[in-house]
């Protein structure tokens, strides 16, 4: 197979970065244009009208989003979570330099099995994390677990979600830059640390119809799925029903 087809998703080799890659996600987040993908995300998840209770950012990597979630809402009780022990020192410290005094809090875990009971959380949300699970099933059954169940008899809704993550449908341009990212990032950390870069992680993406196949096989209420692109980066999102 070519490695610059996109026809069949290749994972990616892990998703536990060492501490250079873990720094090099929060130098990456930083970026114009990155950080720009990120609110729009955050404006998004606020936009379902989730602005109380609490909230798991889950793959929160170096803790934009969540840092962010808690800024602009300060009604949410946000934690962020993450496999790498790296990552998370990295949301911490990003954290204090942005004067949030280290919060939300931060917790190292597996979200294949997620350290909540059941029914812990008004909102999960996950960005650009979804290609490194390597049983994506078992994710999102984990975050149906700890969603807020409804309960008709008091009027309150049930627990929301909204996932994004890079998608392997790609138009011209968003391939380009793909590619073009492949001397930079991907020759690197391919040859040097076995880590790919912006282009492994679209390759691992899922299209539309592979992530419609994952909602409907999972135990997460009914929701839907979308391309929800910016001109760089070709994005799909799973989200609660009625919201996109």
């Amino acid at each position: 197979m070519s490695y610059f087809s996109l026809e069949n998703r290749i994972p990616e080799v892990s998703a536990l970065e060492p501490k250079a890659v873990a720094w090099l996600y929060e130098l990456t987040s930083r970026i114009p244009l990155v950080r720009t993908t990120y609110r729009r995300f955050v404006a998004a998840v606020l936009g379902m009208g989730m602005t109380e209770g609490y909230a798991l950012d889950l793959g929160t990597g170096p803790g934009s989003v969540a840092i962010d979630l808690a800024r602009r809402s300060p009604g949410l009780e946000v934690i962020g979570l993450d496999l790498g022990a790296h990552m998370i020192e990295r949301a911490r410290q990003q954290s204090l330099r942005d004067g949030q005094n280290g919060r939300p809090p931060w917790l190292q875990a597996d979200g294949h099995v997620l350290p909540f009971a059941d029914d812990s959380f008004d909102l999960v949300v996950s960005s650009f994390a979804l290609h490194h699970w390597q049983d994506p099933l078992a994710v999102m059954n984990e975050i149906a677990r700890v969603l807020r169940r409804p309960r008709p008899d008091s009027g309150q809704p049930g627990g929301r979600y909204y996932i994004a993550d890079v998608c392997r449908e790609t138009n011209t341009f968003q391939r380009i830059v793909a590619y073009a990212s492949i001397p930079a990032l991907s020759l690197p950390f391919g040859s040097y640390w076995g880590y790919g870069g912006y282009y492994e992680s679209v390759r691992a993406g899922y299209t539309l119809d592979e992530a419609r196949v994952l909602l409907d096989r999972s135990a997460l209420p009914p929701g839907r799925v979308a391309l929800n692109s910016t001109w760089f980066v070709p994005t799909l999102t799973i989200t609660s029903a009625g919201r996109e």
